[in-house]
């Protein structure tokens, strides 16, 4: 093969993968373009906008009752402030330290003992690029009831109590 036919070869691919990071990127994709445009022809702007702010509300509620159950079960366990958006909370547990992390590592407490308890959760080195050991943790709030909740808060509790017991 010589060399034009290299460089067209080259060519071809970075052509290529321009068009799939544009269009994976860059551009929603048209099926959901289709859809997006049906719901604005049958609900227009201002129906939109008001099944958007009851959408709000309710992930509002739901964070709240959250943020209840976490003051009631996780002061003194764990830290947080309080979301503006989205349907996740990250708050920091307070563990002991580890050779790895000062501050604890949530990954052991909450890949092993929470689940035990039936407790679902992420450890905050899951969004760590370098995968560094912390403390933090996230939880999706958007798909319980609150007495689920509650329960859920109370057995974190539980784990993490054991966790600041344990050398």
């Amino acid at each position: 093969m010589d060399v034009s036919c290299l460089a067209m070869l080259l060519d071809a691919s970075f052509v290529l993968n321009s068009i799939k990071t544009t269009s994976s990127n860059l551009q929603v994709s048209s099926t959901t373009q289709v859809m997006a445009h049906a719901l604005l022809q049958k609900w227009g702007y201002d129906g939109f906008r008001k099944h958007c702010d009851g959408i709000s509300q309710i992930y509002r509620n739901r964070r709240d009752i959250f943020e209840a159950a976490l003051r009631r079960h996780m002061t003194g366990l764990a830290e947080w402030t309080s979301p503006v958006a989205g349907m996740f909370v990250w708050f920091k547990l307070r563990l002991p330290p580890t050779n790895d992390s000062p501050e604890g590592d949530s990954e052991v407490v909450i890949v092993t003992k929470a689940l035990e308890k039936k407790v679902l959760a992420l450890p905050g080195t899951s969004f760590f690029a370098n995968g560094r050991k912390t403390a933090y943790v996230r939880v999706s709030f958007s798909m319980l009831g609150e007495d689920d909740t509650d329960e859920a808060l109370r057995r974190l509790a539980l784990v993490v109590k054991e966790a600041q017991l344990s050398p």
